[in-house]
């Protein structure tokens, strides 16, 4: 049976990688695609930078898809960006990392009656999530949190920001605070980056240097320097 070709909407992050994951044994991942706002330089949770040494670790080409177009609105322009990048590289699905409707089934309106749809961890337990990913042993920097969705806080952001998302801070940092808190950040209470998964990044981790920045109701690493690293080496 001949697989499937499938593109990941990829923001190196823990639930894009998770899916990517969960896709790859029974599809051939053959890209790896980051949309975002044209003539933008990164996202303050998502370091371009970072997410080109994560491709480059896992040997999957990388494109960034820049939406905006005068006259159009953002749903047609990802139609046309979409169907452009489904021919060029001969798609058959276009996978997510997707858990709630928090922008009206979007993607599924984007992709409607042009390219199959996959939403691997869609509606999944955060608890079971996190498991998976620590079972997987994903080593998860968070890269940026919203001050004000963590109480207004910004000693408690401090303590976001620069971990490392384990097990133990989701027993003592997490779980405390499961109330107000979704466990895996899906109302942009937090976000991260992978930086070593050892089924995907073939031996590779990235190292780095980086700070806390304020701006606004956020804090996010700012990154000094990122460093591709073997395990050999």
């Amino acid at each position: 049976m001949t697989r499937k070709r499938a593109a990941i909407s990829f923001t190196g992050g823990k639930d894009c990688t998770m899916a990517l994951s969960l896709t790859k044994p029974t599809h051939d991942c053959v890209l790896l695609v980051t949309f975002g706002p044209k003539n933008f330089k990164s996202f303050k949770a998502h370091s371009l930078q970072l997410i080109e040494l994560q491709a480059k670790a896992m040997n999957i080409p990388h494109i960034l898809v820049e939406i905006g177009e005068e006259g159009k609105s953002h749903l047609e322009c990802y139609r046309e960006k979409i169907a452009e990048i489904k021919q060029q590289y001969n798609l058959d699905l276009l996978v997510t990392g997707d858990i709630l409707n928090v922008c009206d089934n979007f993607m599924t309106r984007a992709t409607q009656d042009i390219i199959e749809l996959s939403c691997p961890i869609w509606a999944i337990d955060r608890h079971k999530l996190l498991d998976g990913l620590f079972e997987r042993q994903f080593e998860l920097l968070i890269t940026c949190a919203s001050i004000k969705k963590l109480g207004d806080d910004q000693e408690l952001a401090s303590k976001f920001v620069g971990a490392r998302l384990t097990k133990e801070f989701q027993e003592s940092t997490l779980q405390p605070r499961e109330k107000e808190v979704d466990m895996g950040g899906e109302l942009g209470e937090f976000h991260t980056m992978v930086l070593a998964a050892p089924e995907l990044f073939n031996g590779y981790r990235i190292e780095f240097e980086g700070r806390q920045i304020v701006e606004g109701e956020y804090m996010y690493m700012e990154f000094d320097s990122l460093r591709l690293i073997h395990k050999d080496e």
